[in-house]
């Protein structure tokens, strides 16, 4: 199952489709290569849009408006493609978030569409819902539908220490389709000018895994990111260059018994 997982459950897809079993169980989700893929794959805690995706509870009213594009290319060997367009805006002090996600080949494909905001409860605690649509689809079967609902939490304890929380996929309407709830908790420390997340992650009928990403950034320029994920044994690192309009970013993923996985993307900031 857990080999499954970490190719994607590209082969769980085939052999549910042909084995005719439904509804399908869609745990086939892919996580992306985005910036957050530089620190483990941690979006339950950061400030990117990427980590947003997730957790929108992360998002301020004083963040700048961007739009993000970026491109991925999952298991080189494998032909899979994938990539994602993200913006970010905040309208009457209410931050929102969108996100077109793709990924797959010329036989299968999976395509995401999200939309976040949050609300802020107290000073220091904000609670974040989004909504998410879901198409799978698979040369030679009819596609698969679903819609979600995922809810997250931040909390800022102080200057230095954050916590955040995850349920996604609380609540589903689907046809045919059925996609995993998965929990995230972390928290974050930050000292001098390293950020350490330390996360743990739960879904159904998966053991439970600890992330532990490391965030350098000794100035506003650039960033690097290391990251382990303890359960699939994948480590990842990437660097980030931050300028007055425009950003970029790099990201690597190491597994151990599979090719290596790469993204890029460009960020860029809107008056």
């Amino acid at each position: 199952m857990i080999r499954i997982k970490k190719m994607m459950c590209v082969f769980a897809v085939v052999i549910a489709a042909i084995s005719h079993i439904a509804p399908v169980f869609g745990a086939f989700e892919y996580v992306g290569l985005g910036w957050p893929a530089a620190t483990a794959n941690i979006r339950v805690l950061g400030q990117h849009p990427h980590h947003f995706i997730v957790n929108p509870a992360l998002m301020g009213n004083n963040l700048q408006s961007q739009v993000s594009l970026s491109y991925q290319n999952p298991f080189q060997s494998l032909d899979l493609q994938a990539g994602s367009a993200t913006a970010y805006q905040s309208t009457k002090r209410r931050p929102s978030i969108h996100t077109l996600n793709y990924f797959g080949d010329e036989h299968y494909s999976e395509i995401i569409f999200i939309n976040g905001s949050s609300w802020n409860i107290e000073k220091g605690f904000t609670v974040g819902l989004t909504s998410n649509y879901h198409r799978l689809g698979m040369k030679g079967f009819q596609s698969q539908h679903a819609l979600t609902i995922s809810l997250g939490t931040h909390a800022e304890l102080s200057n230095r220490i954050q916590v955040g929380s995850v349920i996604e996929h609380a609540f589903q309407w689907e046809k045919g389709m059925t996609l995993p709830q998965k929990f995230h908790i972390g928290g974050q420390y930050a000292i001098g000018v390293a950020t350490i997340s330390l996360a743990v992650e739960k879904e159904s009928a998966l053991p439970l895994e600890a992330c532990l990403g490391l965030l350098i950034a000794p100035d506003s320029f650039w960033q690097i990111g290391l990251g382990y994920r303890d359960l699939s044994g994948m480590m990842s690192a990437g660097w980030r260059i931050h300028m007055q309009r425009i950003s970029l970013y790099y990201t690597c993923v190491l597994h151990p018994s599979l090719p290596v996985s790469y993204g890029f993307g460009v960020e860029l900031f809107l008056l």
